[in-house]
């Protein structure tokens, strides 16, 4: 386990963006499946095809998105990890929230093909109740990543509460957040 975190943190430093995007491929792989199986209980039916495309939209805009918000932050407030600081990086990061979980619905809709209406419902309809989930997740957890985990580590520990996130964010964009199959 050891060579493999010093093999990880090595690689993290030369190929930030490329590792965060493979780790949080990895992340949507298994918060999908979970949210299938688990959730869903899907069992032999599960849907391979939605699990590709959450691993397509976590790897391609999700770890992009935060990887460079998470910059972002560091480069405005500075590297500081002081409780005042690390407030005030959350309140940013927050602020982005709801364009984030947005994003991951209409690219969903996107890859399968739906319409821009459906997306626009599904948006009106799902997004609130999706932000509100968000922020109980992921307000206590960056504030704890923004006040002592070092920048270069956040992504990789942050998808450790984005297995759950992302169970609960798959399952909310292909079905409903109030559990109404979506067409």
């Amino acid at each position: 386990m050891r060579a493999f975190l010093r093999w990880y943190s090595h690689n993290l430093k030369k190929h930030q963006f490329a590792m965060n995007m493979v780790t949080t491929g990895t992340v949507f792989f298994v918060g999908d499946i979970l949210s299938q199986q688990v959730i869903e209980k899907k069992g032999k039916e599960h849907k391979l095809e939605r699990t590709l495309r959450s691993i397509t939209v976590g790897s391609f805009y999700i770890a992009p998105f935060i990887t460079y918000l998470y910059n972002f932050v560091d480069k405005v407030f500075g590297p500081s990890q002081t409780i005042p600081k690390s407030l005030k990086k959350t309140g940013v990061i927050c602020l982005f929230s709801p364009i984030v979980s947005g994003g991951y619905v209409i690219c969903n809709n996107m890859l399968q093909g739906k319409s821009i209406n459906f997306t626009i419902d599904q948006l009106k309809k799902d997004l609130p109740t999706i932000v509100v989930v968000q922020y109980k997740i992921w307000i206590p957890s960056h504030f704890i990543l923004l006040t002592v985990v070092p920048l270069r580590h956040r992504m990789f520990l942050s998808n450790f509460v984005g297995v759950l996130w992302t169970c609960y964010l798959t399952h909310a964009s292909n079905t409903g957040t109030a559990n109404e199959k979506s067409v």
